[in-house]
């Protein structure tokens, strides 16, 4: 059954009637995702409710996995939407889009407060969808495309699913990359994580290195929900000061996991 895609917000379709009047204009076309199945007839009749409804307004439907661009199916032929994954007529899997970035391909919302569940269960899904091995017994090709499928879902999920790397990557999309030694940090926060590290060095018990997890840890979230805050309002530079804090306390963190590994007294 065909759904509107869950994943769009009402404050971007406020934005440019351009990309709307060729929307409403355009036939009928289907679009296909692992997760979702979009179709044009049900994005048209909103554009024209919205047009209506919102004359004096600028409009644009911006959605994750929706096109009006369309791309050939590699076998048949077939004019297809961009984004689709299979083709409509012979069902053969198309080229990975290496266009999308990783919040498309796991079809989540681009934020750094990710609904973690729905990352997970859509993660399943992809790689069950594009596991190789049920490419076996086709075409060389569609079995090299299956395995960079799979490269690219495991890609992004594993960035997605750590805190540290999802922010990075969403500054990296905002065209604002964190590299190392960019922001200047005070020298009084430096103390206290030279502090920290000194105090994890001579910790040799259990209740020390996780006194100071614990103690690092409450840190460590509070930075992460100043980072998802400055996410949220697109306060790119404030979002680069915290997480600049967040890779040093998140260093510590993975020094009292390893501790603990190597110690045989993790959780």
């Amino acid at each position: 059954m065909s759904t509107l895609c869950p994943r769009y917000k009402f404050s971007s379709i406020l934005r440019s009637l351009s990309s709307l009047s060729h929307l409403a204009q355009a036939r009928l076309l289907v679009f296909h995702h692992p997760i979702y199945t979009v179709k044009q007839e049900s994005l048209k009749t909103l554009a024209n409710y919205l047009v209506k409804r919102c004359e004096p307004l600028t409009l644009a439907f911006h959605m994750n996995y929706c096109s009006i661009m369309l791309m050939n199916c590699w076998k048949c032929e077939t004019h297809l939407p961009r984004r689709t994954f299979f083709c409509d007529k012979c069902n053969t899997l198309q080229p990975v889009d290496y266009k999308l970035d990783h919040f498309e391909v796991m079809g989540i919302e681009r934020t750094f407060d990710i609904d973690a569940d729905l990352l997970a269960k859509n993660f399943k899904k992809l790689q069950i969808q594009f596991h190789p091995d049920k490419f076996s017994l086709k075409s060389q090709k569609e079995h090299q495309m299956a395995v960079e499928h799979s490269t690219v879902i495991n890609s992004a999920y594993r960035c997605l699913q750590q805190p540290v790397e999802r922010a990075l990557y969403l500054l990296d999309l905002a065209g604002k990359p964190l590299h190392e030694g960019q922001v200047d940090m005070d020298p009084d926060f430096l103390m206290k994580i030279m502090e920290i590290n000194e105090e994890l060095a001579k910790a040799d018990d259990r209740d020390t290195v996780q006194a100071i997890g614990r103690f690092n840890q409450k840190i460590l979230d509070e930075l992460l929900r100043e980072a998802d805050v400055a996410f949220s309002v697109n306060d790119t530079e404030t979002a680069r000061r915290v997480v600049a804090k967040i890779k040093y306390y998140n260093n510590i963190y993975e020094k009292v996991r390893n501790y603990e590994r190597e110690h045989g007294i993790l959780d």
